[in-house]
């Protein structure tokens, strides 16, 4: 994000209730959630190392060298 856009969002929240944020942030994520459904798992390797590295079975530096 931006200075310019973190400032806009900011000055549109102002006011807010918690229980219209709520509201909000529930239809962004569900917005989200629909639009991430459609997604398809393409590339089963990276996957792999990325899951390797998060659960400590390979090293950072180790899964990046793979990629390159």
């Amino acid at each position: 994000m931006t200075k310019e856009q973190i400032a806009s969002l900011v000055e549109q929240l102002q006011g807010l209730k918690k229980y219209e944020w709520e509201r909000i942030a529930q239809q962004v994520n569900l917005y989200f959630a629909l639009k991430a459904a459609k997604l398809e798992l393409d590339d089963s390797e990276e996957l792999k190392r990325n899951l390797e590295v998060e659960f400590n079975l390979r090293r950072y530096s180790d899964a990046i060298a793979k990629t390159e």
